[in-house]
């Protein structure tokens, strides 16, 4: 809106010029262009203008807001924070294959430490806890969640409610890494701080013990399979050294013969192959086993399984991927970003071809198992023959050195079983545990919140915060002019002056405060008023001069009596008109009697000659209004008003007229179309934007020449220009 009237009122201005005969200097040549322009936003300037003029507000609004900071914390009740230490160290996994134990590695250690910590705060461990102190049943011991409930207000009849006192465990616990280290510190906040430290401790006692139970159930599968193979062979075992001794004992063979035959040597090398197929064999299935019962979910397993560089580095890029995502969910509120589904539908293609390899991984490990038994079995068929043909050419004692050799083998496949039984054990015996305690909690002393000294900074930024809001809503939402330069910004209209806010002073002091105190700074500023009407127009000041406002009570008639004072204290001779022919105040201020007046004579009674009066001010006259009729727009409008300006400007040189405000009467577009030039009061702080351009539009229409804009009762936070030091406040007049 504001855009629109720069661009239409200069325009305005100089229509008037043209009505007028007056010549009248375009606004772009009073003023600089960038007055002219829209407001570019709010600026530091306007910034802190704003804030002195609403400190009252934002320093009730901080206040009010620090006392209630200050209550709520007097009165919540305090809490504790005990706080245990623990050690995570980072260990790879193991997982058999063959003799020997291959490590995986993990994520990264950012990855694998988070992980930890998330494990810490999961429900799992927070239900084992609550069942274990007795928290879901006690309401005394878990005194934490009724504070919670009563402070959500939230009803605590649902005591037992497993998944609510959950959350509420999780809510007072905190998991906090301790940087450049491995150490974890678990904090929980309790109002009781022995049940703190109680908490505390089980927490870190639990997380030790369910790291144990996951490494003994990751190890359960190997040990059941290679149990199960130990007692085969063992039996197996017994059964050849039973037969080993039955032969001796039946052909009485102490030792072995010397010297070996042909099929002597190719049934040694046989038993040799049979015991390493055995072994193959059962290697292989123990692999097969171990692949069936993995997650096939997990990528890492097929591939260090199948030991394909390939899937490995698949499996990798799979945990990277899902890192990726995850950490993008946790930074996104939404969550259905196009970079996560992007990385989402990679997931998912790459997870497919793996465990499509996976799928070829299980079936050829299968079939080498397969394999691996019947080659076992090639080579024990082939061997019972070669026994038979030894037993044939060799006689009983190569019979005797082949169930000895199989009594050796099997006992050093045994042996071998049971050492991978052992290693797979240990791990996962307490041993290769990578988590301990270090600190044990303590029962905390001294209350961790609420902190009144936090509590009081806070609220204190908090109600200065909201202050200021609350100060800029009020601004905003507030319609009134406050400044020159939003005066001209919002008119397109130089303003002639500002008139300082006037404390300490009745409406009679002020009006006639150019007369008693030309020292003072409503007379400068009338004074200086007076000047730059003289350069106003290029013939000089306006010989008739109307005074009006948007509304009343905007200080019109103060201005007009200072004005025309002003005019007088140069020596010109002045006349004052009292045009307000509904709410006449001109005679009030200079103590004249009202009985006769501009009515009169507008009505046909006495000439222009009689109806002046003088008053206590030298060089000045005064018409005032005589008794109020009942059409003030027609008598305005008569001849008679146009021979009084006309025949009062032979004997005057400036002729100052006191009028109505334009806002809901015609008497006010009457005067300004008679004068030479029209000034219109605008109050800072109560004349409203949408007030004013209605004025100027309707003053417009008359062919009105507004000449400027006089801004007055101006306080010193709204313009600089009353900034000085020597710059002094009155009271500020109630009525015009």
């Amino acid at each position: 809106m504001s855009v629109d009237n720069n661009q239409r009122l200069p325009s305005r201005v100089a229509n008037n010029q043209m009505s007028s005969g007056q010549v009248v200097p375009h606004p772009s040549s009073v003023y600089p262009e960038e007055l002219l322009a829209p407001s570019s936003g709010l600026d530091l300037k306007e910034f802190i203008g704003i804030i002195a003029r609403r400190k009252w507000l934002v320093a009730a609004i901080a206040l009010l807001t620090l006392l209630a900071v200050l209550l709520v914390t007097l009165m919540m009740k305090p809490v504790y924070q005990a706080t245990s230490t623990i050690q995570i160290e980072r260990n790879a996994k193991q997982i058999i294959s063959g003799n020997t134990f291959e490590p995986i590695e993990s994520r990264s250690d950012k990855d694998f430490h988070e992980t930890q910590r998330k494990l810490i705060q999961s429900r799992a461990l927070a239900r084992r806890v609550i069942n274990q102190l007795g928290l879901d049943t006690k309401d005394t011991s878990f005194g934490l969640v009724n504070s919670i409930k009563k402070a959500l207000g939230l009803s605590i009849v649902d005591q037992s409610s497993a998944e609510r006192t959950e959350a509420l465990f999780i809510d007072n616990l905190t998991v906090q890494p301790i940087s450049n280290s491995q150490l974890v510190s678990i904090n929980y906040d309790s109002t009781d701080p022995k049940l703190a430290a109680d908490i505390t401790n089980a927490i870190a006692k639990t997380f030790v013990r369910m790291n144990l139970e996951k490494r003994f159930d990751t190890a359960s599968y190997s040990k059941e399979f290679l149990s199960e193979n130990i007692q085969e062979v063992r039996q197996t075992l017994e059964k050849s050294e039973r037969a080993l001794n039955d032969y001796a004992r039946q052909y009485g063979i102490v030792q072995d013969v010397d010297g070996e035959s042909t099929d002597t040597f190719s049934l040694k090398k046989l038993s040799e192959d049979l015991v390493k197929a055995e072994r193959e064999s059962i290697e292989a299935e123990s692999v097969y086993q171990q692949a069936s019962s993995a997650d096939l979910s997990d990528p890492s397993t097929i591939a260090i399984l199948s030991k394909d560089p390939d899937m490995q580095e698949k499996g990798s890029d799979l945990a990277k991927l899902i890192a990726d995502r995850d950490a993008r969910i946790k930074r996104s509120s939404s969550g259905t970003s196009r970079t996560i589904r992007r990385l989402t539908g990679q997931i998912t293609r790459l997870r497919a071809e793996i465990n499509a390899e996976a799928s070829t991984v299980l079936a050829t490990l299968k079939s080498d198992a397969e394999a691996a038994k019947i080659r076992q079995g090639l080579i024990r068929k082939q061997l019972s023959g070669l026994k038979n043909s030894a037993i044939t050419t060799q006689g009983d004692s190569i019979k005797y050195n082949t169930l000895k050799r199989e009594v050796e083998s099997n006992r050093i496949l045994y042996k071998e079983l049971l050492q991978q039984f052992k290693q797979v054990s240990v791990a996962g015996t307490v041993g290769t545990n990578n988590i301990s305690i270090i600190d044990k909690a303590g029962i905390p002393y001294e209350k961790h919140k609420p902190k009144l000294r936090n509590n009081l900074a806070f609220g204190l930024l908090l109600g200065l915060m909201l202050g200021m809001g609350a100060a800029f809503l009020r601004e905003f939402m507030d319609d009134s002019l406050k400044s020159s330069d939003e005066l001209e910004r919002i008119t397109g209209l130089p303003v002639l002056g500002l008139l300082p806010n006037i404390k300490n002073q009745t409406d009679d002091q002020i009006a006639l405060l150019a007369h008693m105190d030309p020292r003072s700074p409503l007379a400068e500023a009338i004074r200086s008023l007076r000047t730059s009407l003289k350069f106003s127009t290029q013939l000089g000041a306006p010989r008739v001069t109307f005074v009006t406002s948007s509304n009343p009570a905007e200080g019109k008639s103060s201005i007009a009596l200072n004005l025309a004072t002003a005019y007088a204290q140069i020596g010109s001779k002045v006349l004052l008109i009292d045009a307000d022919l509904r709410n006449p105040s001109i005679h009030s201020l200079l103590k004249l009697e009202n009985l006769e007046g501009l009515t009169n004579y507008l009505a046909g009674a006495g000439n222009a000659a009689e109806i002046s009066r003088p008053c206590l001010i030298k060089q000045l006259r005064v018409i005032t209004s005589g008794p109020i009729p009942p059409d003030p727009v027609e008598l305005l409008s008569g001849k008679r008003m146009q021979d009084l300006l006309a025949t009062s400007q032979n004997e005057f040189d400036y002729i100052i007229i006191d009028g109505p405000p334009v806002i809901g009467l015609a008497d006010a577009l009457v005067l300004s179309n008679l004068a030479d030039a029209t000034i219109l009061s605008v109050q800072a702080g109560k004349t409203r934007k949408a007030s004013l351009l209605s004025t100027l539009k309707r003053l417009e229409r008359t062919s009105g020449n507004i000449i400027g804009t006089l801004l007055t009762r101006v306080d010193r936070a709204s313009n600089p220009e009353y900034n000085e030091d020597s710059y002094y406040t009155y009271t500020s007049p109630k009525k015009s």
